[in-house]
């Protein structure tokens, strides 16, 4: 199969595995967006070249799992350095270094960070003692930035009419969507592939060119001309040039 077309059908898998291993080790908002976003343009890099790499030996999903965990350690390296525990915690051994990068590398929480040693299963040792450990370690900056999301950015109270708008509106937003699919699929799959980065997937022009080896110049009037025949299918489906605003996400 060609890795472009390859890329294209396993874009879902390829953004929740990088969402799942965000999730996982604690990174949140703009710094998993971040990682998810490197994570596609690397697998885009030299047209592809990754997925030539896949000879089948495994189901897809298990490749894609290696190679974006084999990524994801790559970017935190790069973001953060090269993580080394203190030397007071090297001195008192495995329980205290492992205890240590779970609270100041991962950004667990003391609780968390027990559980872990707990399903470790090779260390008895208790929650005193760990406390007592961490007291005598020296305190670390932490690597994660937490989510701050808080009560002031819940939604106010919604009206009895706002479930029957929403309802419209998804409807239409739904028809839309699959109205801008089918003009999507006329594409060349070269052009197609060049929308779904830019405006599905938030990749710079510069990198859109970089990654399929294309000179960035010309993509410019490309993507105009792309525009301008995705408008005018959609309105002979009834829908205004608007509706393109609905490329910033994925048609459904």
């Amino acid at each position: 199969m060609d890795p472009r077309q390859q890329y294209v059908d396993n874009l879902g898998a390829i953004n929740a595995i990088a969402e799942s291993l965000c999730r996982r080790n604690g990174v949140r908002g703009a710094d998993a967006e971040d990682f998810v976003a490197d994570v596609r343009l690397k697998l885009l890099q030299d047209d592809c070249a990754v997925f030539r790499k896949y000879r089948g030996a495994s189901s897809t999903t298990t490749f894609l799992t290696v190679v974006i965990s084999n990524l994801f350690r790559d970017h935190r390296t790069r973001l953060w350095g090269k993580w080394r525990p203190s030397a007071e915690a090297r001195r008192r051994g495995e329980v205290a270094v492992l205890l240590e990068t779970a609270l100041y590398r991962d950004g667990q929480s003391f609780d968390e960070a027990c559980a872990t040693l707990t399903r470790n299963g090779r260390f008895k040792v208790d929650r005193a003692e760990l406390r007592r450990i961490l007291s005598e370690l020296p305190r670390r900056a932490p690597r994660h930035v937490e989510d701050s999301s808080s009560v002031e950015d819940l939604p106010a109270p919604r009206g009895a009419d706002d479930g029957v708008l929403d309802r419209e509106r998804d409807e239409r937003l739904a028809a839309a969507k699959a109205a801008l699919n089918r003009a999507l699929a006329h594409l060349d799959p070269e052009d197609r592939l060049i929308i779904r980065m830019h405006f599905l997937e938030g990749i710079s022009i510069a990198d859109v060119a970089r990654g399929l080896g294309l000179e960035q110049k010309p993509i410019y009037p490309r993507i105009r001309r792309l525009l301008e025949r995705l408008c005018a299918a959609l309105q002979k489906e009834g829908f205004g040039p608007d509706c393109l605003e609905w490329l910033n996400s994925p048609p459904s």
